[in-house]
């Protein structure tokens, strides 16, 4: 629920709330020369370039309320050169005088405007590289879950190669225990069959001593 702004003395508010919202700040950039609010704090506090080169104090009332240290004045201009807040003195008298002014609400409504184009580019570009990691990590996925499908394909290939292998060495012996087996129950048979050639050869033999020692 969006509040009023705040009426206690000394409360310093936010300068990037909108006017009808601002919430009490919690610090002040002093190279930006505005106080924000948690809210508006997160990317001074988040980003390593912001944390580096942007100095960060306690909340400060700046603009009218902030007088020249030199001379006593309000600050009501901001030096674009030396980016600086100076009062009316600074800005036409001394070593400002020719340096490019703009008035301080002026420059801190487009200092306002540039934080939070920065703030949006930032953005931008880190989600860049958010998706641009994602699409890498789904590439690289890609390519091992292919890498994996060629190398199961190949170990198929294989496996089949050497069944196929196996299977035809066998064949192969099969064959020649058969042929090898016929072969010899070829060779059985002639065996049998000349089997009994000694025993006639005897009886005739003996047929022929009996005639020959016949006188008639």
């Amino acid at each position: 629920m969006s509040g009023a702004p705040s009426k206690e003395p000394g409360v310093i508010l936010c300068d990037m709330c909108a006017d009808n919202d601002r919430k009490p700040a919690q610090k002040t950039c002093m190279k930006c020369e505005i106080a924000m609010c948690g809210e508006h704090l997160k990317p001074h506090l988040t980003t390593p370039v912001l944390l580096q080169t942007h100095p960060l104090t306690e909340p400060v009332a700046l603009g009218a309320t902030t007088k020249c240290p030199q001379h006593g004045k309000l600050l009501e201009y901001y030096c674009l050169d030396d980016l600086t807040c100076v009062c009316v003195s600074c800005a036409i008298e001394d070593q400002h005088r020719l340096h490019n002014m703009k008035t301080f609400s002026t420059a801190r409504k487009e200092l306002k405007e540039k934080l939070v184009h920065e703030q949006q580019d930032l953005r931008t570009r880190t989600g860049g590289r958010d998706t641009s990691l994602e699409e890498w990590m789904k590439v690289e996925t890609e390519k091992v879950t292919r890498s994996s499908v060629q190398l199961v394909d190949a170990v198929k290939q294989l496996r089949d190669l050497a069944l196929t292998s196996v299977q035809n060495s066998v064949s192969a012996r099969m064959v020649s225990i058969k042929t090898s087996t016929g072969s010899l129950q070829a060779a059985q048979g002639e065996t049998d069959t000349f089997r009994h050639v000694p025993r006639c050869l005897t009886v005739v033999a003996v047929n022929c001593v009996e005639l020959l020692g016949d006188p008639d």
